[in-house]
């Protein structure tokens, strides 16, 4: 029996994993759910015995590496994550895999043939050069490969479902758990999921950008920015008289999407 655990804050993402985990042919055992660093800190504090950790990346409360810097971990790492960006401080982990969001199970499946394949070695073993290198060239192919993203969203009404193209939406934003798309008619959509952070994943980056913690707006609809305040930019959306805005935090990465 193969005793994994699960590190992922959504839950769709953590229902896609055990879903995934069902079909194996491995008897594998999931003893532990975690959402938080803190919730991986307290866990993994006591060396439970673990033999795989799937592991998202960007959690509610920070970044997973933040966590297993402070740990020194035996078990092996799938990450799973819609981030490409990270593969190389999987490295500096027990890292064996970099699956990108969306991924088949055929990948999944995939990942777990290099666990096998490995399982005969140690942690510090999982770090040798040699297996960097493979590590290395594994990844690459990874990033390299096209992202499939969602391009459309299904809507539901009392009476029936239509259907939201993504190349029509000026932006997206969420209020207290539930999350609106407008329209380039400014027409506001009630959406399926819950938070911003669900939705990051299933659009391309390179079109929308995460300004606030409750708006995701799209690159195509800026019809100019300005200086809100010494921290912030206002952001004039076409076809719409709303004005976002940024937060603090996000102006310099926004700036640099932007390529301004």
């Amino acid at each position: 029996m193969i005793k994994v655990v699960l590190v992922e804050d959504e839950m769709p993402a953590r229902r896609k994993l055990k879903k995934y985990i069902e079909k194996l042919k491995h008897p594998v055992e999931i003893i532990k759910e975690l959402e938080t660093l803190e919730d991986v800190l307290t866990f993994f504090i006591n060396e439970p015995e673990v033999d795989l950790i799937f592991s998202d990346i960007e959690l509610l409360d920070g970044n997973v590496f933040d966590a297993y810097k402070k740990l020194e971990l035996k078990s092996p790492i799938i990450f799973c994550t819609a981030y490409n960006q990270f593969w190389l401080d999987a490295f500096e982990t027990t890292g064996i895999a970099y699956l990108l969001k969306p991924y088949s199970f055929d990948r999944f499946e995939k990942a777990l043939e290099k666990y096998f394949i490995l399982n005969t070695g140690t942690a510090s073993e999982l770090k040798n050069n040699d297996l960097l290198l493979k590590l290395d060239s594994y990844f690459n192919r990874n990033i390299e490969e096209t992202k499939v993203f969602q391009d459309h969203f299904p809507v539901k009404t009392s009476k029936y479902t239509y259907f939201l193209k993504v190349e029509d939406i000026l932006y997206f934003q969420a209020d207290y758990g539930v999350v609106f798309a407008f329209d380039k008619e400014n027409k506001k959509h009630i959406l399926n999921q819950t938070s911003l952070k669900s939705l990051e994943e299933m659009v391309d980056s390179k079109k929308f950008f995460k300004i606030n913690r409750s708006e995701l707006v799209s690159r195509i609809y800026i019809e100019k920015i300005s200086r809100y305040d010494k921290n912030s930019i206002a952001i004039n959306i076409l076809n719409s008289k709303t004005i976002l805005k940024t937060s603090q935090n996000k102006t310099a990465e926004f700036n640099s999407w932007l390529g301004v």
